[in-house]
């Protein structure tokens, strides 16, 4: 029988090394927020879960996203160029699961609220968490059941992302 090296590693222990490798990746690149999930990217690229094409599409994605969140660029512009890069990437047909569901964390990350007079408001975090956080998740995930795990880690780590947005309040 064939199994992952971190097989029956325990969940306190998998959660230290995200938090270590976490604040040592913060402390590299000096809390600039486009670099952590660059460097994020590079390690889902490493592992063999996405490829370089995807790590900019990705890397695009991200940006767009905060600099729509930091007020340098416009939520909802940002949202619908986010959602044509995420149906290029789903219709293309050869994207990688992994990159797939960081791109739909992506999506993700942004609010649709519709006023009942009939505007449409589009809001995201100041830093989103989404979209970073379906990044490492997909990377612990792949290392508990490669690239299939991979894909769960990503869904919850995003899942997780959107939940912490909601904690720190939309702009």
């Amino acid at each position: 029988m064939e199994t992952s090296t971190y097989f029956g590693t325990d969940i306190a222990g998998m959660m230290h090394a995200a938090r270590a490798e976490a604040r040592r990746i913060t402390e590299a690149n000096k809390g600039d927020f486009v670099s952590d999930h660059k460097a994020i990217l590079e390690r889902l690229e490493a592992a063999d879960l996405i490829t370089d094409e995807e790590v900019q599409t990705l890397l695009d994605l991200y940006v767009l996203g905060y600099e729509a969140g930091e007020g340098k660029g416009d939520p909802q512009r940002a949202y619908f160029e986010s959602r044509q890069v995420y149906d290029r990437l789903a219709a293309g047909g050869n994207a990688s699961p992994v990159a797939l569901v960081v791109a739909s964390a992506a999506v993700g990350s942004f609010e649709i609220s519709v006023n009942p007079e009939g505007s449409t408001t589009v809001s995201i975090a100041r830093v989103s968490y989404g979209s970073s956080l379906a990044g490492i998740g997909a990377g612990i995930g792949s290392l508990l059941g490669g690239p299939a795990g991979g894909v769960l880690g990503g869904a919850i780590g995003g899942l997780i992302g959107g939940i912490v947005d909601d904690k720190k309040g939309k702009k």
